[in-house]
């Protein structure tokens, strides 16, 4: 997917789409992490809907929970999707920022 030392920099407008491919994937991603939080959600603490699309969107953007939850299957699955919104934000930052990183290093010929 990337270029070789040997290669040529790549074009502007290609690293434009390169970039835009790798915000599509972690937009992509966090989709998929949401629908998991708040299918999640419904089932343990029998949230309805709008609510869980709520919480899980604030436990993966790391502002943390709205409510406490009352189950213990909740506060179980509360406490794995915290973990796993950890790992998303690390996971998702560098995955966006792999191309800027490839391509410093390709100027610089450390690849």
């Amino acid at each position: 997917m990337y270029e070789k030392i040997t290669d040529d920099y790549l074009p502007k407008h290609r690293f434009a789409t390169r970039m835009l491919l790798h915000a599509a994937l972690v937009l992509a991603l966090m989709a998929v992490s949401i629908g998991v939080g708040v299918i999640g959600l419904v089932f343990f603490e029998g949230k309805g809907l709008e609510e869980a699309i709520l919480h899980a969107a604030y436990m993966l953007s790391g502002f943390g929970l709205i409510e406490v939850p009352t189950s213990f299957s909740g506060k179980l699955f509360i406490g794995l999707y915290g973990l796993y919104a950890s790992v998303f934000f690390l996971a998702s930052f560098s995955i966006i920022f792999a191309p800027i990183v490839h391509r410093i290093l390709h100027k610089l010929h450390l690849d």
